[in-house]
């Protein structure tokens, strides 16, 4: 099949998403030129400075309607379609139609653009399983998130926790769409290649934080460094991937001629948060205010992940997947290289406000031994777990990508 040519013209979608701008900045270190689209060309002008002279900007207001990418596609040699809806309302059964018709109207008009050669389109973990920290599981790539799937078939009838129902339709949308993208490629069997890549949670760099904040995964680790107690309930025990990785298997998928009609698991390995803390505190003494945690069940899944290794390695990558060690070295490098800076608050920074502000954190007149003022939390575990259940519902920020 046809692929990108070296120093080709790239379409990243949602380009100022967490992984998307990843993606761009990896895209751009290989050599290709990269078009990016994003909601509000205002909100993200310092991109085109801070990517430089092989980057441009497109605006794309609405990615769920037909003919939204004609105008960007035009000239392209590939697309990676990265932006997705990243709502978990448990009352908006259309995000599954909306995710559908984001795939489907992206490809309608790819293939009426000549030069198009490959187009690759972000997938996710919740398209094969939603999987429970502890149980056991496999995933390789013919495995589909089928409970989702029929979970979701009728309106959520409101019994049951909401953000499950929530985080349900998230996979239901996932898995429907790349299921809908495969099938319209078998149908109308075009010239591009076409591959789909399914990450896990994705931990590593950020790109300018002091624009983007840290978003999506990326701020629960900005989250630890702070010292917020609960933080890494939101992510539990489970599958992680070094962002770079990630964008790598998308450049992969769009230059590699022997890579098509693929599915590519993004999945380095497993974590626990007492690893990951028991790293950052031998890597960074003294930095990472999150002192202990108490530990979720071990991610007791298996991942046919060999593909993808291997696919890394043909990308120069002679290690495949970076390790959990590295990818949380960079995580926090790029967090304390960006202190003092006027980084904008994260969702988990507004929400632990909030909890102030709502006085679920009490302040107590007692002095600690150091002589500072200690902030009590509600140690009531029915209020901290229904805090952080709605708070797991809302910390995805509603960006593109």
């Amino acid at each position: 099949m046809s692929s990108v040519p070296p120093g080709g013209l790239i379409l990243i979608t949602g380009a100022n998403g967490y992984v998307a701008s990843v993606a761009v900045q990896v895209f751009l270190q290989r050599g290709y030129r990269v078009r990016g689209t994003v909601r509000s060309i205002t909100a993200n002008a310092w991109m085109k400075t801070f990517f430089g002279s092989n980057f441009e900007l497109v605006e794309v207001p609405d990615i769920s309607i037909p003919g939204a990418f004609d105008e960007a596609l035009q000239g392209v040699d590939g697309v990676a379609h990265m932006a997705m809806n990243m709502d978990m309302n448990p009352q908006n059964q259309g995000v599954i139609d909306d995710t559908i018709n984001s795939n489907l109207y992206l490809l309608e008009s790819a293939v009426k653009v000549p030069s198009v050669k490959s187009v690759v389109i972000t997938s996710s973990l919740a398209a094969c399983a939603l999987a429970t920290t502890g149980e056991p599981y496999k995933i390789d790539a013919t495995t589909w998130n089928t409970d989702a799937i029929d979970k979701t078939a009728q309106p959520w009838d409101g019994q049951g926790n909401p953000r499950w129902h929530g985080v349900m339709l998230y996979g239901a949308a996932k898995a429907r769409s790349e299921q809908a993208a495969f099938a319209w490629v078998r149908k109308h069997k075009p010239s591009f290649s076409f591959n789909t890549v399914v990450p896990n949670v994705n931990f590593g760099i950020a790109i300018s934080p002091e624009n983007m904040s840290y978003r999506s995964s990326a701020a629960v680790i900005d989250a630890v460094v702070k010292g917020y107690p609960d933080a890494p309930s939101i992510l539990p025990s489970q599958w992680y991937v070094d962002v770079e990785d990630t964008a790598l298997l998308h450049l992969a998928a769009l230059t590699l001629g022997d890579v098509n009609n693929e599915r590519l698991l993004a999945f380095g390995g497993r974590y626990s948060w007492t690893v990951i803390l028991e790293i950052l505190h031998r890597r960074f003494p003294g930095k990472v205010l999150l002192k202990d945690v108490e530990e979720s069940a071990v991610d007791a899944g298996e991942v046919d992940n060999k593909r993808s290794a291997d696919i890394l390695r043909k990308m120069g990558k002679l290690e495949g997947f970076t390790s959990l060690e590295d990818t949380l070295v960079k995580a926090v490098k790029t967090i304390l290289e960006n202190r003092g800076k006027n980084v904008p608050k994260t969702p988990i920074d507004l929400y632990y406000d909030s909890l102030a502000k709502a006085q679920l954190i009490t302040r107590k007149g007692e002095l600690s031994q150091h002589g500072q003022q200690k902030l009590r939390w509600d140690e009531s575990p029915t209020t901290k777990r229904e805090n952080m259940l709605q708070f797991g519902a809302l910390w995805r920020p509603t960006h593109s990508a």
